[in-house]
């Protein structure tokens, strides 16, 4: 379960669009470092960073941009457990969204090309049981925010202001409802209205940092908590202990020559979140002249992207 959303604004004189995400799991995870790779398409190289995590003998990427400005975030879905859901497809075969996640930041220059990749994967792979996701795919001018449910896709696009999202689809009627997972609404509200008040850098990493129900699963800096005081005894059966273990943000800033490519800022806690001192990083992967990580305090700050 995560937090994830994006917002288009001014600083400097500098058109930027900011992607992020909260990174929320039960089990403790272990999030590896970026790096930056290269893929190669039918000869043509892209330079791209994905960000990883262990998951078995796997290393699924959960979030990424390549060097034309093209990112991704995404967000598990959840739906109503009384709604009858039923995949209707036939020959069914094992369809990896993860491997769909990374063709994202190693195919494509735009994100509307993109989009239509990711639509048709979502419309004609059998989803397994995996018939619900929400994905948000940005470029420097454009984002589009997608949700699925059994193989029909509904997408949003936006140039301007700001967007966010948690586990619930919204253009659905099968998404799980409030009274089977409260953190999800709880977190979406709050989300828009930090975002409604301040939509940076700056208030996009106040929002990653928000405990505004306390140390508890329910704030968007989650908690394996549903109560922040150690002598009260809580019954926590109706909540899954999701946390928070890793938080980026992407930055893209338009470049002012056409054509040309846009510069990438990210901004990454990984193993923690972005409320801990000193575990933040601030990176320009594709900027030769600034190749490596540099350690901040905190992650979403107006000063660390200028």
């Amino acid at each position: 379960m995560c937090t994830i959303g994006n917002s288009f604004y001014m600083l400097n004189g500098v058109n930027l669009q900011s992607v992020f995400k909260q990174c929320d799991l039960v089990d403790h995870t272990e999030f590896l470092t970026p790096i930056v790779q290269t893929a190669d398409v039918e000869g043509e190289k892209i330079r791209y960073v994905a960000f990883t995590r262990k998951k078995g003998e796997e290393c699924p990427a959960w979030a990424g941009v390549n060097e034309y400005g093209v990112c991704f975030v995404a967000a598990d879905s959840y739906l109503d457990k009384n709604q009858q859901i039923s995949n209707n497809k036939k020959d069914p075969v094992t369809a990896d969204v993860f491997h769909m996640y990374l063709s994202i930041i190693t195919k494509y220059k735009n994100a509307k090309d993109a989009v239509a990749m990711a639509k048709q994967f979502y419309e004609k792979e059998n989803y397994a049981d995996e018939l619900t996701d929400i994905l948000m795919i940005s470029d420097e001018k454009e984002m589009y925010f997608i949700e699925t449910v059994n193989g029909e896709v509904r997408i949003v696009k936006r140039t301007d202001g700001h967007f966010a999202s948690a586990n619930h689809c919204r253009m659905f009627y099968e998404a799980v409802p409030y009274e089977q997972n409260h953190s999800s609404y709880l977190r979406l509200k709050r989300a828009e209205e930090l975002l409604q008040s301040c939509s940076d850098d700056t208030g996009i990493g106040d929002l990653l940092r928000d405990s505004y129900y306390g140390k508890t699963v329910w704030s968007i800096c989650r908690y394996a908590s549903v109560t922040d005081f150690d002598d009260i005894e809580v019954s926590c059966s109706d909540e899954d202990m999701y946390y928070t273990q890793a938080a980026v943000i992407f930055s893209i800033k338009q470049n002012p020559v056409s054509g040309q490519k846009p510069e990438i800022v990210c901004e990454y806690v990984m193993n923690g979140n972005a409320a801990d001192s000193d575990k933040g990083y601030i990176w320009k992967p594709f900027c030769n002249d600034d190749p490596k990580p540099q350690k901040v305090s905190l992650i979403g700050k107006n000063g660390n992207i200028i």
